[in-house]
Order: C-alpha cells, then sequence, then structure tokens
C-alpha cells in the first residue's frame, strides 16, 4: 500500500511539472508537440494524458486563464 501510494505521488508531482513546462512554451511550440501527438491513443495512456495536458494549455491561453483547474480543487 505505502509503495502504491509513493507512486501515485510521484506521478502527481511528474503531471505538474509537464503542466508547468507546457505553461512556459510558447505558442508555437505548444501547437507543434500538438500536431506531433497520436491521432489515437488507448485511454488512460501516458499519450493520452499528454495530449489532454496540451489541450488544456491551450484552452487556458484562449481564455484568458479563466479555465478552473484540472482537476478542479
Amino acid at each position: 500500500m505505502q509503495i502504491a501510494a509513493k507512486l501515485l505521488a510521484e506521478l502527481g508531482d511528474t503531471i505538474e511539472a509537464v503542466k508547468a513546462h507546457l505553461a512556459k512554451m510558447d505558442d508555437h511550440t505548444l501547437n507543434s508537440l500538438l500536431e506531433s501527438m497520436p491521432g489515437k491513443s488507448l485511454a488512460g495512456s501516458a499519450e493520452m494524458a499528454m495530449t489532454i495536458l496540451i489541450y488544456r494549455e491551450i484552452e487556458t491561453r484562449k481564455r484568458g486563464r479563466n479555465v478552473l483547474p484540472f482537476p478542479s480543487t
């Protein structure tokens, strides 16, 4: 149980780091990254998670940071 909790905590930290990195990218780089992602990916895969984070950052920029955090807290 402790191992699973530790792994989940590390996963959460990694996702936060990726989100912070995406937020620092310029629009062109972000869109290029999105274009390089596969058109379809398996549910729950790293590719799907990354694509969601990229779309989320793009939408956040379009709406002037007026987007609820994901997941909402």
